[in-house]
């Protein structure tokens, strides 16, 4: 999931380089992934996740192993006749598939349901980076990590967490103040 955000990342900028002129510019870097992980709701959607892990996950397995079994019984059985029997091994086979390849299964279930949750996240996130990059004058904003070399850029971290209204936890970067612009960083 990083990859596509730093790939759209990467081509936005590549698009606007195009349409920027040669004023002065002030460059930011800023990650979807840190926006979202400050978000004063995202403890909904992480716990939304558990509870679809523990209810729907974990009590899969077992229900599958049952069912495969019943069908399987129900498969072996002489007093089943032989056209209920073909769709019931038929049954039986998708099961045992199923429980075959259970974590990617569950991997994929899992995947499903994040994109499902965190997507409007994220569309949140992007936009707030959006807002917050006009209202302070940034002309560029990069993910940090989407490219090898970059001039020094300033962290628009916290002033999207002054946005939210939310204190940034110690150690990320920014404390609680907006980052004041980097020596150097901000004309082209």
């Amino acid at each position: 999931m990083k990859k596509v955000f730093s790939f759209i990342a990467v081509t936005f900028a590549l698009l606007i380089v195009g349409n920027t002129a040669s004023a002065q510019q002030k460059f930011g870097h800023a990650s979807l992934e840190d926006v979202v992980s400050i978000m004063p709701d995202i403890r909904k959607a992480d716990s939304l996740l558990q509870k679809f892990r523990k209810d729907s996950l974990d009590n899969s397995l077992p229900f599958y192993i049952n069912e495969y079994k019943r069908k399987d019984s129900i498969s072996k059985s002489p007093a089943t006749p032989a056209a209920i029997k073909q769709t019931v091994q038929q049954e039986a086979a998708q099961y045992l598939q199923i429980i075959q390849n259970w974590d990617q299964f569950s991997q994929n279930e899992m995947q499903r349901k994040q994109a499902e949750v965190l997507n409007p996240y994220f569309a949140k996130a992007f936009e707030l980076i959006n807002t917050v990059a006009k209202e302070n004058g940034y002309t560029w904003v990069f993910k940090q990590d989407a490219l090898l070399v970059a001039p020094q850029t300033d962290d628009l971290l916290p002033l999207v967490a002054k946005k939210l209204g939310v204190k940034l936890p110690a150690g990320t970067g920014g404390l609680d103040e907006p980052a004041k612009p980097a020596a150097g960083g901000k004309k082209q």
